[in-house]
């Protein structure tokens, strides 16, 4: 499955749905997003978290193939931490510091992801390889490994 991917490092925000909103803005303006996405993402992590637990926490926010034009992820690293809810207990918050936007075009796309991303949240030392990435080719090489 083909898809772009774009990197966004050293980001301030304060809150996921500052982080939420940047990100799906970002798909939306290179084309891979439809109007409607960053609703609809932002309406889906009320109703169904994304926030993951691992060493370095990562959200992975996405929402319905339906508007998505053209497979891409958007990967946004965080200075300092964001609060999202976890995604198997809501009322759970979860420190974030990597977020991952999929904005995938085939229904089945984002269960076959989700799997990629399990592994990455599995290593610790590749998450810190992100976050303490100087150039989003450092970001890429790792993610890349995972995700491609």
């Amino acid at each position: 499955m083909g898809h772009s991917t774009l990197v966004y490092r050293n980001l301030d925000f304060n809150t996921s749905n500052d982080i939420l909103s940047f990100l799906a803005d970002k798909l939306k303006e290179e084309g891979y997003a439809k109007e409607g996405y960053k609703e609809a993402i932002l309406k889906r992590e009320v109703e169904y978290p994304t926030g993951l637990p691992a060493e370095i926490k990562i959200a992975i926010p996405h929402c319905d193939h339906t508007l998505v034009n053209e497979s891409a992820i958007a990967v946004g690293v965080l200075n300092n931490t964001v609060n999202f809810q976890a995604m198997d207990d809501p009322s759970k918050t979860l420190d974030v510091q990597i977020v991952i936007m999929l904005a995938l075009d085939e229904p089945h796309g984002h269960i076959e992801m989700l799997q990629k991303i399990v592994q990455l949240i599995k290593s610790s030392d590749d998450l810190k390889k992100i976050i303490e990435a100087t150039s989003d080719e450092d970001v890429l090489q790792v993610i890349n490994n995972y995700l491609n």
